[in-house]
Parts: structure tokens; sequence; C-alpha cells
């Protein structure tokens, strides 16, 4: 969480900064062998979005998928960017274990 920079001072995540540390500070974490999984519920406390950042995390990844264990319903309320940064990444509401099962069983072949 520290080395992420995801929580600042004030305790709120800031997801778009830690999207830039990780694009600056990282930039070959991520290759055409990797798969990306982001959890958390989007919210950004009214920061900055970093969309750019995510993006070419993303455009890197093999695969990239965000798991959201807020209900789809929320998306888009207060301060959730989950529409948004849906554009770049598949949002996906993973609220429950049956929800990550389901999740689980669309990566993986049967």
């Amino acid at each position: 969480n520290a080395e992420a920079k995801l929580v600042w001072f004030d305790g709120h995540s800031d997801y778009g900064h830690s999207f830039e540390v990780f694009a600056q500070k990282w930039p070959d974490a991520v290759t055409p062998k990797t798969s990306l999984l982001i959890l958390g519920d989007a919210r950004t406390n009214y920061r900055a979005l970093s969309l750019p950042s995510l993006r070419s995390v993303v455009r890197h990844a093999r695969r990239a998928y965000w798991l959201n264990p807020e209900p789809r319903r929320e998306w888009g309320s207060g301060d959730s960017m989950a529409y948004r940064y849906g554009e770049v990444i598949e949002m996906v509401e993973c609220r429950n274990v049956a929800q990550l099962t389901d999740f689980v069983g669309r990566l993986l072949p049967v």
C-alpha cells in the first residue's frame, strides 16, 4: 500500500495517482504475458482519474480486469468513476463468491 501510494495522508484512496506512479516507476512490469487484475470500488474521492496512465498499463497487458465490490447500480453515483474506468478496462461486479466463481469460470477452460 505504501509503495503503491494508493492512500493519501487524509486516508482516502487515489486510484489516479496510483496509476500514474505505477506507470512511471514500473513501466516494464506489465507485458503481453501479464494478466492485470485491479480490485476496488473505483471511487476517486473526487481526484483525477488518470485515464491515460491506466490506458497505457492496460494496453500492455494480455488481459485486464477490474473487480468492483459495489453493486453495478451504484456505479456512477457520487464519486464512483466505474463507468469511466470501464471505458478503459473491463469492469466486473464482484461482491460475493458466486460472482467470483462466475468470473473465474469465464477465464478458465472447462
